[in-house]
């Protein structure tokens, strides 16, 4: 009985090994576009234009986005983290009032209008 024991728990350690780096990063890589030379892409506390500013990033500036964006005209939340492709994520991404949730320099989390942001 040991031997069908041991089987079960070195399958079990290989699926661990083997899923362990996938299940690691929840974040998806970004960059910032379409933002002025002279301007930067302000990172909000939470989605909307009067929250307090929490960061900035220049064009061309890579991102971590956690996949979660939100319509604050309709108040409905949709994710962008799918199989899609980056274009089909970016359409959903640059309409009206959307804001996507990024990581911050310092590893905290906060809020950017969409169409700036392309999901890679």
């Amino acid at each position: 009985m040991t031997a069908p024991i041991t089987t079960l728990r070195l399958l079990a350690l290989a699926c661990l090994v083997s899923t362990g780096p996938a299940l690691a990063s929840a974040f998806w890589p970004g960059e910032v576009v379409n933002v002025a030379a002279n301007d930067a892409l302000m990172i909000r506390k939470w989605p909307g234009a009067q929250s307090k500013v929490i960061d900035a990033y220049p064009n061309g500036s890579p991102v971590s986005l956690t996949g979660r964006c939100k319509s604050v005209t309709t108040n409905t939340s949709f994710q962008i983290d799918g199989p899609e492709s980056s274009a089909k994520k970016y359409l959903k991404m640059k309409q009206s009032n959307v804001w996507c949730q990024v990581m911050t320099a310092d590893d905290g989390l906060g809020w950017a209008r969409g169409k700036y942001l392309k999901a890679q």
